[in-house]
């Protein structure tokens, strides 16, 4: 059988949990959920839609990273409001929310490579000067509005980079990368920094050298308390919403 008559590949069927996430958010935007009221329960909807608990929770899961509802513990799922359009705005409140990117692309720019970098060494803590870093840009939509530098130990970089990891997707290194880590991932520590752009990065999100910009920079660290991630993430804010709920305990 010839190249031309291999029968064609039957199309990707689409996630159980993308089609539920689909549904409940036009049903959100539309306001039959209007802001401020509570969502179905999870068995509620899992016997609405003839679904998993599993996929309700996967659809519940993207909806929170998207900002569109919040979980008011001990109490219930509510209605954020409706998703801003062509700026990709985040909801985050947990580590989960943070390994999850729904509805964007990742563009790798560089795979790991070993380096000479004391400082970021430092940072994670590594008994040596050299460090594995991998650079990916991040789209909304097809725009671009973050720039992520990822560093990591040289032996954990060598793995990634013969996994194919980062790679394109709505993935993060992170959570592409913890099946590889002796122990599983139990935090982050976050700063948050306002600077100008630099012009090296500045046309790679979309804005001029010396707009304002911030800075997210993480360390991410194991059960056992040692660091194995450090990133640093440039957004355009123009194009970037950071949206979180506080609420005082009930």
């Amino acid at each position: 059988m010839t190249d031309k008559e291999q029968p064609a590949s039957p199309p990707r069927k689409t996630p159980a949990y993308r089609l539920l996430t689909d549904a409940l958010r036009a049903d959100i935007e539309a306001g039959v959920y209007a802001q401020g009221r509570k969502m179905p329960t999870e068995e509620v909807l899992r016997t609405r839609y003839n679904v998993s608990r599993h996929t309700v929770r996967q659809a519940l899961q993207t909806l929170l990273t998207e900002g569109l509802i919040y979980r008011v513990q001990g109490s219930g799922t509510y209605v954020s409001g409706r998703q801003s359009s062509g700026r990709y705005l985040r909801s985050i409140g947990s580590l989960d929310e943070i390994v999850v990117w729904p509805h964007t692309e990742t563009e790798v720019l560089e795979r790991f490579a070993t380096q000479v970098d004391p400082p970021i060494a430092q940072r994670l803590e590594l008994p040596y000067i050299e460090v594995s870093r991998a650079l990916v840009r991040r789209s909304f939509k097809g725009v671009p509005f973050v720039l992520t530098r990822h560093y990591v130990a040289p032996e954990l970089g060598d793995t990634l980079r013969a996994e194919g990891i980062p790679t394109k997707g709505e993935g993060t290194v992170i959570g592409s990368a913890e099946p590889f880590l002796e122990r599983p991932v139990a935090g982050a520590r976050q700063d948050i920094t306002a600077m100008n752009a630099p012009a090296e990065e500045a046309e790679l999100i979309g804005c001029k050298p010396g707009d304002a910009i911030l800075l997210i920079e993480r360390l991410y660290y194991d059960t056992a308390g040692n660091f194995v991630e450090f990133t640093a993430s440039h957004f355009n804010p123009r194009r970037y919403g950071y949206r979180m709920e506080l609420r005082r305990a009930q």
